[in-house]
């Protein structure tokens, strides 16, 4: 199971299939900037090529191309012999003719800071060997394009419904099925076509800035052509490089119909990234961004970062909660469990100890931060919406989401509602974590795949308010029973005051915003007035609520409750309750209210009348003190069914 995991790069010739063409292989991490002594190896296949006999090697790679951008070298050639020379071609075609020529071609990338010779090849540093159809985006075939044939054209009577609609569901990256899914190739530069049948393509990340030159040469077999080194296959003018992350870079537009899809026009990018954005060199992930239609000039609007579940993709969101957002999808694949991978991954290993890095959590940030640069997105309304990972993602960058929208906790065991808790489910997460060790841990030094616990995560650093969490559905960790929500983490949660809400009964469905006005709405079906929620605007942290329920009807946990008119200057915090219930209120976010450890508040409660409350409600007061953490909780709020205000003041 993890052996599988961590060969699946070893094999240069068949780095397509791991969703990464082109992907340098072998062991150890590949030495950048040509820097690597002279016949030393830089992790292109774990060897050196051997000197060969002039009959024995391939005819000399031609045509190469280098050029830099944004911190990313892009190095191009023409091919030699490729083994696919259609305009057009899909995943099987591009497996069986890997599989058909086991001896193809491969390439090798050298770099230097003087122009590369035959009598100098050595003395360069060997960035890498890539495999042949490195062009390819094998990774940006996606079970949504099956989904929209099958519905044009079955292939039998009721083929998405078979099986009590599960069939689809088995379209996974590697299921047969997916044979047919076309595979185009690369776009490089912004505004430009695919490349030219028959490319090579690497793109390279240097790590300190220069000028450096760059050639390519062919091999099979290990046997290198090093003889033939002319301006077709190394650069007479040296490439000015920086450091930086690059930048996605548009490929076309994405999936529309059969399959339903919201106004715009869906377009697809890719992210080509390398450490710390991915665990190896020259990795490429696909994203779709939908901008709605209509935006005017100069206008920003909110966005959702939207993170599919299962053998979904980037290719067409099965979700959208504004009509007038900016939709953002990335692809976990190769899969990272939404977090990273070992640091051992594509390598022959060993995983017995060693570090998980969050490469996917980075590379989803920096594409944001690019995306915010690029689109007409307001980076104070950006939200989250998925399951385990985007839950995990919201803890990790507390500072980046308005608020998460938790659809439900995966998982098919019937005993835990995790999917990292699921014994069915821990081979996958295996196969990019390594197993559950105590041996093995990420950079903060959780242990036995600790950063995927959320219930661990939610303990963590509670001086910083995570988002608001709005979730659907039994506890992360809890039992998965009807009427049994409760679970490790929406206690944990409530223990470290973090803002949380989540509904798990009959009539408790997931709180979405407006569709129309992208308003927060705290509670559909009360008469709650909408409030404008960013990523700075306070929030409010419920716990101990005597509304919060485990019942078949209405099981929830802060659910009842609502917030409004939330008013702040530096010497008052004021807001109004509603939701029937006892319940204690801690402010988060807190932005001109400003409180000190120690520092003593006095609050009061101004209950909202209501012809229905008999008698009428007490006004309530008392004193909070702030905690070595910077909050301050009151405790035993008491809402009438009119409502309550509370005011918190410093204590004279």
């Amino acid at each position: 199971m993890v052996a599988a995991g961590r060969t699946v790069l070893r094999i240069v010739a068949l780095a397509a299939l791991a969703g990464c063409a082109g992907q340098a292989a072998g062991k150890g991490a590949v030495p950048q900037d040509g820097a690597a002594p002279a016949g030393a190896d830089s992790g292109g296949g774990g060897k050196v090529s051997r000197p060969a006999n002039p009959g024995d090697v391939p005819l000399q790679v031609t045509g190469l191309e280098v050029f830099h951008r944004a911190g990313q070298t892009f190095i191009t050639w023409q091919e030699v012999d490729p083994p696919v020379t259609a305009e057009e071609t899909t995943w099987g075609e591009v497996r069986r003719a890997l599989a058909e020529h086991p001896d193809a071609v491969t390439y090798v990338v050298y770099a230097h800071d003087r122009p590369i010779t035959s009598a100098n090849l050595k003395e360069a540093g060997r960035v890498a060997e890539v495999g042949p159809l490195s062009a390819y985006n094998t990774g940006a075939r996606n079970m949504e394009y099956l989904i929209g044939q099958a519905m044009i054209q079955p292939d039998a009577m009721g083929e998405l419904a078979r099986d009590y609609n599960g069939y689809m569901y088995t379209w996974g990256m590697d299921s047969p099925r997916m044979d047919r899914c076309p595979v185009r190739r690369f776009v490089i530069r912004p505004g430009g076509g695919p490349l030219p049948v028959g490319s090579g393509l690497y793109v390279h990340h240097p790590t300190t800035p220069g000028r450096r030159y760059y050639a390519v040469v062919s091999s099979r077999a290990g046997a290198a052509n090093t003889r033939d080194v002319s301006k077709a296959n190394a650069l007479a003018e040296p490439v000015e490089e920086t450091v930086g992350p690059g930048e996605p870079v548009h490929q076309g537009p994405g999936l529309w119909g059969p399959y339903f899809d919201y106004p715009g026009r869906r377009q697809v990018y890719v992210q080509w990234g390398g450490p710390p954005l991915a665990p190896r060199p020259n990795m490429a992930f696909n994203w779709s961004v939908l901008v709605p239609p209509g935006v005017g000039e100069g206008e920003k609007v909110p966005a959702e970062l939207y993170l599919h579940t299962g053998n979904f993709s980037y290719a067409k969101p099965r979700k959208k909660y504004m009509r007038g957002s900016v939709q953002i999808a990335p692809h976990d694949y190769p899969f990272s469990g939404w977090y990273g991978y070992h640091e051992a991954w594509g390598t022959p290993g060993p995983w017995g100890a060693g570090t998980v890095h969050n490469h996917t959590q980075r590379r989803i940030i920096a594409f944001l931060d690019w995306a915010q640069r690029t689109f007409p997105m307001e980076p104070d309304r950006t939200i989250v919406c998925g399951s385990d990972g985007a839950a995990m993602l919201a803890m990790a960058y507390r500072d980046r989401f308005a608020y998460a929208l938790i659809w439900g906790f995966g998982g098919r065991s019937k005993e835990r509602h995790g999917r990292v808790l699921d014994p069915g489910e821990a081979p996958g997460f295996a196969s990019a974590w390594g197993p559950r060790s105590p041996d093995i841990r990420d950079e903060h030094g959780r242990a036995e795949w600790g950063w995927a616990m959320l219930d661990r995560l939610a303990l963590e650093r509670p001086e910083v308010s995570m988002p608001l969490l709005v979730c659907e559905g039994p506890s992360w960790g809890g039992v998965r029973q009807y009427g049994k929500g409760y679970g490790p983490f929406y206690t944990n949660a409530e223990q470290a005051r973090q803002p949380l809400v989540a509904g798990f009964g009959w009539d408790t469905k997931l709180i979405s915003p407006d569709y129309y006005t992208g308003r927060w709405q705290p509670r559909r079906h009360l008469d709650a007035a909408a409030l404008d929620l960013t990523r700075t605007t306070p929030v409010l942290a419920f716990a101990n609520s005597s509304a919060s329920a485990e019942k078949l009807q209405s099981g929830n946990v802060n659910y009842k409750h609502v917030w409004s008119d939330l008013e702040e200057t530096p010497e008052r915090f004021r807001v109004t309750l509603g939701g029937e219930g006892t319940v204690d209120v801690t402010p988060r976010r807190l932005g001109r209210f400003r409180v000190r450890p120690g520092e003593r508040l006095a609050w009061r409660t101004e209950p909202q009348p209501d012809k229905r409350d008999t008698p009428i409600p007490t006004p309530q007061g008392g004193t909070a003190t702030v905690d070595a953490h910077g909050l301050f909780t009151v405790k035993g709020v008491e809402i009438p069914r009119g409502g309550t205000v509370l005011t918190a003041v410093r204590a004279r």
